[in-house]
């Protein structure tokens, strides 16, 4: 008997064996699977920042040649005009080909380089050319064959003169260069390549000679067939993994694909493999000693260790009941009573299902007692104490059995979850306000980095123009305007930078002096007329109040800043001929408003437009100026004058910017943002520090 009884203890030994070893490869393919997993988040990361680099580049450039539209020599086609078009063409020459000037009709009026042969065609067919002449808006080509003879990509712009439409202006880019510089720097392992395609499936650049047409998803994987000759050592119709990443471009998109082979990824792994097999073997020996030994200690006391195990029950944290196989309660521990609030006599004979909530659904609730008596059952769900209050519970439950293998039992075990539950939840949050915290930040920068570098091309580039000797004196005037305008917009992104920098540290002053209301609004007004007439619209005003009585205590520059982003914001996205401003008293409070025909905003989005780095074209699809930080800033002087702001808005009949600030005609002390966030009144610091008003609205 001793004998076969040690003979059973042997043969447990192959099953540890074989246990080991499903570990080992259970452990050998998690690190595997997360080798691959993070390889792929690895490349994806860097095709996003080589689809942002692209992105940047068409903005940029978009910019830059609507920016040479603009110019009366370039919209007349005359000799200066070439002359712009040819110093354009110098200072950028890295990037592109050469830079086009096309007619109404579609005709080739100068390409720089020069080149006498494609003068005068027509190029209206190509579909780029056809879509700018219908919409009036900028366009992005496929990949086409220019009429200078190469592979290239066009941007087209249109140019106007007031508001007739007299052509575009073009500009080649070549697409090597522009996957070169922009994916040369994805690091791929081993055998691996990357490709540019187009919206059609176009190889506009690829490290592989030749490459099927494909459609690639948005952004995940796929596998790329290789044709057979191919280059670069491929077999014949050999598989590999594929990265892809769309890249978003005006009126089309790219794709951006990464592809590699598993087997690269692989090799760096036989090391690891090696390794861990001989750790487990060392594991292996280890436990197969310790097994042995173990299973020698004979088995003495089993009533004293039921016992030991009754007193252990009764201290432990976790809330434990025994039932019976009809889930009519026999046994609850401490912890048990004291969490639901009854007595042991109270629970003792009754079903524990009255314990539940009305929360769970029943079938939920049903299926616990079956599964317990096939094995176990383990879950969250929902119970009730004896004072009625509801909490989260993790039940785990098993079936007791005697040595037959007959029931006698179900013990279920089950911890209070209401803080783990509310701790993730606060993580959860957190994480995803951290996420949308960074996304916008992310934009703030790129779009701070393209708004600095287009006043500066301003001021630099008409600054070298004044430099010719030939030059008229009415040039020399514009030029000067246009570096003044420029030199304004850049000063004007440097103030609402330190602003909102000196709002959010609490250091923006509350300059408190008698306020003429009624002179404010004709300020306003006076500030945007010129403005408005220009873009062909009138813009109306209205005083409710008598001089005498439009007298406040309150900051004259906060109010005239208030009014100037929300009034240029109205210029800015107004579809209409129209805008209107004005207040009116009530009762302790004066009502600014701002009205206008435009676009509309969303009824979810009228929160978040005033957040920081928020533009209005986030909410309309336009691409507009500005850092958006200009309602942000309104906001914060609107709260810290003691006033509130708000917004109504229709989809497609447009919006009404209200705000509050009291009718207050008695002296009132300084104040700042710090003070004025200590009283509770500011439930979010924010700022401006100026004496001045702010140029620029967002």
């Amino acid at each position: 008997m001793a004998k076969l009884k040690y003979s059973k203890t042997y043969l447990l030994i192959p099953i540890v064996f074989i246990v080991f070893i499903f570990i080992f490869y259970l452990v050998y393919e998690n690190i595997k699977q997360r080798t691959i997993s993070e390889f792929k988040n690895e490349q994806l990361i860097l095709a996003g920042t080589a689809s942002q680099g692209i992105g940047s580049f068409f903005k940029e450039y978009q910019s830059n040649l609507a920016f040479l539209s603009q110019f009366n020599d370039v919209i007349d086609f005359t000799g200066k005009g070439q002359a712009l078009m040819a110093s354009f063409y110098e200072n950028h020459k890295n990037f592109i080909e050469a830079v086009t000037r096309v007619d109404a009709h579609g005709v080739i009026l100068y390409t720089y380089p020069e080149n006498v042969s494609v003068v005068g065609k027509d190029i209206s067919y190509q579909k780029h050319v056809q879509q700018v002449m219908d919409t009036h808006q900028p366009v992005i080509s496929d990949v086409f064959v220019s009429e200078q003879g190469y592979r290239a990509i066009a941007m087209h712009v249109p140019v106007f003169k007031g508001r007739i439409y007299t052509g575009s202006l073009a500009m080649l880019i070549p697409v090597n260069k522009l996957g070169k510089q922009y994916l040369g720097k994805i690091r791929i392992r081993g055998t691996g390549n990357v490709c540019l395609l187009s919206e059609k499936g176009v190889k506009l650049y690829c490290t592989v000679s030749e490459a099927e047409e494909i459609n690639p998803p948005v952004n995940g994987t796929a596998a790329l067939i290789h044709r057979r000759g191919m280059a670069d050592g491929f077999n014949a119709q050999a598989k590999e993994e594929l990265i892809s990443y769309r890249v978003p471009i005006r009126n089309t998109f790219w794709t951006i694909l990464i592809a590699y082979k598993k087997a690269d990824i692989y090799s760096a792994l036989a090391r690891l493999r090696n390794w861990l097999i001989l750790i487990f073997l060392i594991l292996f020996v280890a436990s197969s000693y310790f097994f042995y030994s173990f299973t020698k200690v004979r088995d003495i006391g089993k009533d004293k260790e039921i016992t030991m195990l009754a007193h252990a029950l009764r201290s432990v944290n976790e809330c434990v009941s025994i039932t019976n196989v009809d889930d009519i309660i026999l046994f609850v521990n401490e912890a048990f009573t004291r969490t639901y609030g009854y007595t042991e006599e109270e629970l003792i004979g009754k079903n524990i299902g009255f314990l539940r909530s009305s929360e769970n659904s029943s079938a939920f609730v049903n299926e616990i007692l079956p599964a317990t008596l096939d094995g176990e059952w383990k879950g969250e769900l929902i119970n009730r104490r004896k004072d009625g209050s509801e909490f989260p519970i993790y039940l785990s439950t098993t079936i007791i059995k005697d040595k037959n293998g007959n029931p006698l039992g179900l013990i279920g075990v089950a911890s209070d979850i209401s803080e783990r539950l509310r701790k993730e939840k606060e993580l959860i949050q957190a994480k995803e306000k951290a996420e949308e915290s960074d996304r916008l930040k992310s934009k703030f920068l790129a779009n701070m980095s393209h708004e600095i570098r287009t006043p500066m091309n301003g001021i630099l580039g008409f600054a070298e123009l004044l430099k010719e000797p030939d030059l008229t004196s009415d040039d020399q005037q514009e030029y000067i305007e246009i570096i003044e305008k420029s030199g304004a917009r850049m000063l004007t992104i440097i103030n609402d930078i330190v602003d909102i920098s000196k709002i959010e540290t609490g250091q923006m002053e509350v300059v408190i002096a008698d306020t003429n209301v009624n002179e404010q609004i004709e300020s306003v007004y006076d500030f945007f007329k010129d403005e408005a007439e220009k873009k062909g619209m009138l813009i109306f005003f209205k005083n409710s109040l008598p001089s005498k009585n439009a007298v406040i205590r309150t900051d004259r520059d906060k109010i005239f800043s208030i009014l100037k982003n929300l009034i240029g914001n109205a210029i800015k996205y107004s579809l209409s001929k129209s805008i209107e401003f004005g207040y009116e008293k009530k009762d302790s409070w004066l009502e600014f408003y701002v009205k206008d025909c435009g676009v509309g905003i969303r009824h979810e989005k009228r929160e978040i437009i005033f957040t920081r780095f928020r533009q209005g074209g986030d909410l309309t699809n336009q691409f507009a100026e500005g850092t958006g930080l200009g309602l942000s800033i309104a906001k914060a002087y609107v709260e810290l004058l003691g006033g509130t702001i708000w917004v109504e808005s229709e989809i497609g009949k447009g919006s009404i910017f209200y705000f509050t600030i009291p009718y207050n005609p008695e002296p009132r002390e300084n104040i700042t943002a710090n003070s004025f966030a200590k009283s509770g009144k500011l439930t979010k610091s924010v700022s401006s520090m100026r004496k001045w008003p702010a140029a620029n609205v967002s």
